[in-house]
């Protein structure tokens, strides 16, 4: 039947047929679509929750519990070193003198520190100022007769060691033979590259006045007792004690440096070694954030803009040194373990509270009370092996 031969009802008939047709291939059509960008949600859901799970499995998350892999005694969990290690012969080591002298030339330089951090200004007029002195000066400094900003110390006084190099040349040498009350005319010229634009390449002139010239006080059995009289009464006691004391540190640096180059290990407990990459993870992010907050402080600009910046690495290759570091502190850990057990040493409460007032008064809290015996452990070895060494 043609169209034209259809009634006005099959005609209806036919258009409501059609449109029904036509509905269900759009309702056909939209469901795919929207299956289609729930599939593509889906995809980019998974890819988003997979790239954080792999992320949270391939980057070491810090940890500060320290004592967390510890036992009660400072002892590694569930580790015995000997199955790890290869031991030490800790009982033969032998150091050579010369690694830890403390030579005459170190004991003069400290004695000269220590009498130049107790050092009086002087106003006797006999004295003259040489290279090295440290004089006070007041000042007024003028361009063209005309004072400038900051050429003045507005008569509060400052310190300047002579001869080094602190203000611009020649300012420093016209004040050399200068006495205390002296005044002096001193004549110079900023140089071009000057940090003040309008200051550079001008001749200035400074009225300089000479307050007072620093003495040093002999060093003397006086002074000694005055001073010094926790560690000795004389010259010759506190000579001894800086060598006593300073060989005694330079042998225990030795002594831990020796240790930390020596200890191996042919495996490692994996636990151990993610325990450890956290915390040295931690003790970086610790520095890292006290670093920028100190710098944020003073200058209102952090050093560095994230933790990347600051290690200089990427997080691939930071995960890389975290690992071979952790590895190297399991072996020197179980290095340290093993002396402590085979020497037979013990721990006594006035050890473990020595070391933990060294370690500062918030020991405890930060790291907990299984470190704080790990380090004493780690103490009593060194002590041991200061007391069993061979020096020659």
């Amino acid at each position: 039947m043609s169209e034209n031969n259809m009634t006005k009802s099959q005609a209806k008939r036919k258009a409501r047929q059609e449109a029904s047709q036509k509905a269900k291939r759009e309702a056909k059509r939209t469901k795919l679509t929207t299956n289609l960008l729930i599939a593509l949600v889906v995809v980019l859901f998974a890819a988003g929750i997979g790239s954080y799970v792999y992320y949270r499995m391939t980057t070491t998350q810090a940890s500060s519990d320290y004592s967390a892999y510890l036992n009660d005694d400072g002892t590694l969990k569930g580790i015995n070193p000997t199955d790890y290690i290869t031991p030490i012969d800790y009982k033969n080591i032998v150091v050579s003198q010369a690694d830890i002298e403390y030579t005459e030339d170190e004991m003069t330089e400290t004695i000269n520190s220590l009498l130049a951090s107790n050092k009086t200004a002087s106003t006797e007029s006999s004295l003259a100022a040489v290279e090295g002195d440290t004089v006070n000066i007041d000042y007024v400094g003028t361009v063209d007769g005309v004072e400038f900003e900051g050429g003045s110390t507005d008569g509060a006084g400052t310190d300047l060691v002579l001869g080094s190099g602190s203000y611009i040349d020649d300012f420093e040498e016209q004040l050399y033979g200068s006495h205390p009350g002296d005044s002096i005319t001193v004549e110079v010229t900023f140089p071009e590259d000057y940090t003040s634009e309008d200051l550079q390449g001008k001749d200035a002139v400074f009225e300089v006045t000479v307050n007072s010239i620093y003495v040093l006080p002999d060093f003397t059995d006086e002074f000694v007792a005055e001073h010094l009289s926790d560690v000795a009464s004389t010259v010759e006691e506190y000579k001894e004690y800086l060598k006593t004391s300073n060989e005694a540190s330079a042998l225990q640096n030795y002594l831990v440096t020796y240790i930390n180059e020596n200890a191996s290990a042919a495996s490692v407990d994996e636990k151990h070694v993610k325990y450890l990459k956290g915390i040295i993870k931690n003790d970086h992010e610790t520095y890292y954030n006290s670093y920028n907050q100190t710098m944020m402080m003073y200058t209102g600009t952090p050093v560095y803009n994230n933790f990347s910046e600051f290690t200089g690495m990427s997080n691939k290759e930071f995960e890389t040194y975290l690992d071979e570091q952790a590895r190297k502190r399991a072996a020197i850990d179980m290095t340290f373990q093993h002396i402590f057990t085979d020497a037979g040493l013990t721990i006594s409460d006035e050890d473990y509270q020595a070391t933990a007032t060294a370690m500062g008064s918030t020991a405890f809290d930060t790291y907990g009370k299984r470190y704080i015996m790990q380090m004493t452990m780690q103490d009593m070895v060194i002590s041991h092996l200061m007391e069993t060494v061979t020096i020659q």
